[in-house]
Order: C-alpha cells, then structure tokens, then sequence
C-alpha cells in the first residue's frame, strides 16, 4: 500500500512541477501586471502544494486535504484588474493554455482515483482533482471577465 501511494504522490508531484514550470512561463510572458500578478500567485500556491505533496505519509492525507480545502489563499479577480488589463486577446490565450493544463491534470487524478485500489489513496487524488478544479474555476471566470 505504501509503495502504491508513493508512486501515485510521485506521479502527482511531477505534474504539479510541470504546472509551476508552466505558471511561471506563462507569468514571465504575460505583458500585463495584472495578469502576471495572477499567475504569479498560482505559481505560488502549486509551490506550497508541492512543498506539502513532499512530506506527506499515510498519517497526514487526512491534514494535507483539509489544508488544501479550508487554508489555500484565495485570489480576488474584480473589474478594477480586468480593466488594467491592456492586451486581453493575449491573456485570453494565456489563460487557455493554462486551463488545457487544469483539465489533463483533472482528468489524470479522477482516473488514478477511479482505478486506486486503497481508500487514501482514492481520497488523495480526489483532493487534488478538487483543488485542481477550484484552480481551473478561478482562471475561467477570470477568462469570462475579459470578454
């Protein structure tokens, strides 16, 4: 059972890495404030999501959902950021791409959850394809704002 969830925590911790690489390749290309700010803060929290995903054991599935659920910051997307925004074709695509990323990683941890023969590891990657939804949430409806 172990060695099933370390495989599988590894698997997720080299998309998360590949997510924060891309998160900072995106903010770096972003010719907005704005939008590099918001970039810049989801590069943020996969970092903290990684640094937890790299001590996690059988005891501490339980505390790294409830983290991930009730402590990750919350980014406030309203009309003055939208509005500072200049080039909104290009966040639009930027975003995009973001979102295409979101949705492979989703529907990597639904399969594993689907498919995982032991609870906590059926209930880890449920957490991470939740929080990675919350993820992809916060980019369409920034998305929305910019149409």
């Amino acid at each position: 059972m172990i060695a099933a969830l370390r495989g599988a925590i590894y698997e997720a911790l080299k998309r998360q890495e590949d997510e924060l690489k891309m998160f900072e390749r995106l903010a770096g290309e972003a010719k907005d404030a704005k939008l590099k700010d918001f970039l810049k803060f989801m590069a943020d929290d996969t970092k903290k999501d990684i640094n937890m995903m790299k001590h996690l054991n059988l005891h501490s599935i339980i505390k790294f959902g409830l983290h991930m659920k009730f402590e990750a910051p919350k980014v406030v997307i309203d009309e003055t950021i939208i509005n500072a925004i200049s080039d909104k074709a290009g966040a639009r695509e930027i975003l995009k791409i973001a979102i295409d990323q979101l949705n492979a990683n989703i529907e990597y941890y639904d399969h594993i959850a689907e498919h995982a023969l032991y609870p906590e590891v059926k209930r880890l990657f449920r957490i991470l394809s939740d929080k990675e939804l919350e993820d992809k949430s916060r980019m369409k409806a920034f998305m929305d704002m910019l149409e």
